[in-house]
């Protein structure tokens, strides 16, 4: 084969898109093909439930001939998610999976991995006390919950004994800091108050999102000789924390992109626009070859709604570049009618 020319042949099991067929011995390299980033990200689930492996062997078929499609499952959103780029592949994956594979399935919005932390200082205690036939369960914590951020100064209110820095896996610290004094409560049982806090803090207190930036001190508490126990304490620091944290003014934080839309100069108005209905914050405007390069800061919650509209807006003129960019406060309005949402699903 020469340039220009298209090969077929049969019976190549393990040969994929950028794979290269070459004769033997001969060293040929030929740069493999840089995909463009999704522009799209959907959930999905097969409306059998019976079909759930096999949509996973299907979806990692198709997987290895288009390496546009991604897929992946988000354990912190509990979702198989697909990202894909665009509407028509989107349509095109489950036209796939339907005749092909012979799996129906279901799509559903990607949920948004938000973000929980506080605006001001807090303190608060919980005593867990329980009795049954035999020993019982006890344990009583008092603990000061802040803010944290790097350089913040060292705790000066009570004495510290002892620090200890935790890199959450979902980004952000929480600092435990053990101010225990007079042996109110034996040292066996912090780690046990800790990891009932990092246990609230991967499923916090306003959307069931992960806490981050937090700085915990104990002070104090209480503990029997007999009934006291490391699920008491656990129990008892999950608690007080949750008590601390919804007086401590709560934030949820969304993730914003940055993003960069290149669109033909005489559609730059209605691009601009249909940018600010979806929350976001114009930052810069360039000019590439003849186009107009729009930069902005958009809510991930707001960014595929807009890649479909931006798409029928332009007739498919304009191209859109997205890369996280970090975290910021949701409007007050937005995380109270999320807050809610989330309150009613407790409750259910």
């Amino acid at each position: 084969l020469t340039a220009g020319d298209i090969g077929a042949t049969l019976k190549l099991k393990d040969t994929y898109t950028n794979h290269i067929l070459s004769t033997k011995g001969s060293e040929i390299f030929i740069k493999p093909i840089n995909f463009p980033d999704p522009k799209l990200r959907m959930a999905i689930n097969a409306k059998n439930e019976a079909d759930d492996e096999k949509l996973t062997i299907a979806l990692q078929e198709i997987r290895h001939e288009d390496p546009s499609v991604i897929v992946e499952y988000n354990k912190e959103l509990k979702q198989t998610l697909i990202l894909i780029q665009g509407e028509l592949h989107l349509q095109l994956v489950v036209w796939r999976l339907k005749n092909i594979y012979n799996i129906e399935v279901d799509l559903i919005p990607a949920k948004i991995p938000y973000r929980e932390t506080i605006q001001k200082a807090s303190a608060s205690s919980y005593r867990h006390k329980k009795q049954s036939g035999g020993s019982g369960q006890f344990g009583e914590v008092y603990m000061k919950i802040e803010p944290y951020y790097e350089g913040m100064p060292d705790v000066k209110d009570y004495p510290v004994r002892k620090v200890e820095v935790t890199e959450l896996a979902w980004g952000g610290k929480l600092v435990f800091v053990n101010s225990i004094t007079g042996g109110a409560i034996d040292t066996r049982y912090l780690p046990a108050i800790q990891k009932g806090i990092l246990e609230k803090m991967a499923e916090g207190p306003l959307t069931g999102s992960c806490v981050r930036d937090v700085r915990v001190i104990v002070y104090d508490g209480k503990m029997h000789a007999v009934d006291s126990n490391d699920i008491s304490f656990k129990i008892a620091g999950m608690k007080a924390f949750t008590a601390a944290f919804n007086e401590a003014k709560p934030q949820l934080l969304e993730p914003l992109y940055d993003i960069e839309v290149t669109t033909p100069e005489d559609m730059m108005g209605d691009v601009m626009s249909e940018l600010q209905t979806h929350r976001s914050i114009i930052t810069g405007m360039d000019s590439n070859n003849g186009m107009q390069v729009i930069k902005a800061h958009t809510p991930l919650a707001e960014l595929d709604a807009y890649t479909t509209s931006l798409q029928s807006l332009t007739q498919g003129r304009a191209k859109i570049r997205s890369k996280f960019h970090d975290y910021a406060p949701v409007p007050g309005e937005l995380q109270m009618k999320l807050t809610e949402k989330h309150q009613k699903l407790e409750e259910a």
